[in-house]
């Protein structure tokens, strides 16, 4: 699962099209802005139906719901990123409400720029942290989840 990048994002449409080359199912975060949650969508297409009622940010039309526990890895943005797997979002909370369903055992990614890793980023009890943070200078494997 990557989600579908913003302009001042890592951009993630090449590894999509690497994974689709490799023969492997991509699933991108649907928004239900009502319900205020992400829904796992299967794309097929970097040319799929988008709307974007928020400008920049595009969210497919149309896709097969994928169940949690078939996601192997999930690739996520943020603002920022700590040393420890912490996020810092945009504030709706979206991917820590997905990251916290039971269900998903996936893997959780971070993709940054280098720059946009910090010492710290605020953090509250219903922040969900990453396992591994992939920047333009590496990767960085994080022993973050409790019980993992």
């Amino acid at each position: 699962m990557m989600y579908l990048s913003l302009p001042h994002e890592v951009d993630t449409a090449e590894a999509m099209l690497q994974a689709w080359r490799l023969g492997k199912t991509v699933v991108v975060p649907k928004i239900m802005w009502r319900q205020r949650q992400m829904i796992p969508v299967r794309i097929d297409t970097l040319e799929a139906d988008f709307s974007t009622e928020i400008p920049g940010l595009r969210n497919p039309t149309v896709g097969m719901l994928v169940p949690f526990d078939q996601i192997d890895l999930i690739v996520a943005p943020g603002l920022g990123f700590d040393r420890r797997g912490n996020r810092l979002g945009r504030g709706g909370s979206y991917y820590d409400r997905f990251f916290s369903n039971e269900r998903l055992k996936a893997t959780r990614c971070g993709f940054a720029f280098a720059e946009q890793v910090v010492d710290s980023v605020p953090v509250s009890e219903h922040d969900q942290p990453v396992d591994l943070l992939v920047t333009d200078e590496g990767v960085t494997y994080l022993n973050s989840r409790k019980g993992d």
